[in-house]
């Protein structure tokens, strides 16, 4: 008998590129979300006020690829790529022939595949704040500069799971560059 293999990992210079966007491959295009107080399709000017345009294109393009922006890839090197498992043993007792994986988002530095989208939301919204400073030289390649250098803060609410000061919030914090509040209901310090 072969021996199964249950794990599967990539190597660093094999991690994608690209974002791959599902909407390119249905057969018709999703309905867009609806404004909350008009009930009408929400369109980029809706969306203006909340996102960065980057994000608003990445929402409504058809492209079936996304380039991920380096900088978010160099961010994403430090726990990616997450190891990808196939479940043998459900495949088994769901009586299926289907190939069933999963992947392992708790080696990030929260224990949580969160980070995989406000890490780039940070990215997007620092390109942001920058396009509105005062213009400076665009390096020499042309692309934007976009330093990844946003401070924020991360509110951990208190509770018995998080109470500790050793929660992913706090291990998290350096890798993502912003610091920890510990809040409650009653105060925030």
């Amino acid at each position: 008998m072969s021996e199964q293999v249950n794990k599967f990992t990539l190597d660093e210079s094999e991690m994608p590129t690209h974002w791959y966007n599902i909407n390119a491959d249905f057969p018709v295009p999703a309905p867009p979300p609806l404004h909350p107080g008009t009930r009408e399709p929400v369109g980029p000017d809706d969306l203006a006020p909340l996102f960065p345009i980057e994000l608003i294109m990445q929402e409504v393009t058809t492209e079936r690829y996304v380039e991920i922006p380096e900088p978010v890839r160099d961010v994403y090197k430090q726990w990616r790529p997450s190891p990808l498992y196939r479940a043998h043993r459900l495949e088994k007792h769901l009586g299926t022939p289907a190939r069933i994986y999963y992947k392992y988002e708790g080696v990030s530095p929260n224990g949580s595949h969160k980070v995989n989208t406000s890490v780039p939301q940070a990215y997007y919204n620092s390109c942001t704040a920058y396009v509105a400073s005062p213009p400076r030289p665009a390096p020499a390649n042309g692309a934007p500069r976009c330093p990844m250098r946003v401070r924020s803060t991360a509110w951990n609410v208190r509770s018995g799971r998080s109470a500790s000061p050793s929660t992913a919030s706090h291990s998290a914090a350096p890798s993502l560059r912003c610091s920890v509040a510990r809040c409650t209901a009653h105060r925030v310090a």
